[in-house]
């Protein structure tokens, strides 16, 4: 039984690291274009003060990607970037 979580307006199989990996990747668009601003409005008689808020976590979007992106290389078999070693002597 799949799994479906909505992700960015796509509703995707979560046990799927590729299909999220995509969804994640049109979030970071999203936010990147500014379609997740939220604006709020205060105003009194005298002034009027306008707030824009994004409400997502660009690092940890981004985190997440890079997770998925390696989970969806895992499961299609292909070769896994790690981490990069350099020796000082």
């Amino acid at each position: 039984m799949a799994n479906m979580i909505k992700i960015a307006g796509m509703a995707v199989d979560a046990d799927d690291p590729c299909q999220v990996k995509t969804a994640l990747e049109a979030a970071r668009t999203k936010v990147a274009l500014g379609e997740n601003v939220e604006e709020i409005s205060i105003q009194s008689p005298t002034t009027r003060e306008t707030v824009r808020f994004s409400p997502a976590n660009r690092a940890a979007l981004e985190a997440e990607i890079q997770r998925y992106d390696r989970l969806c290389r895992q499961k299609n078999g292909q070769c896994v970037r790690g981490r990069r070693w350099t020796f000082s002597y």
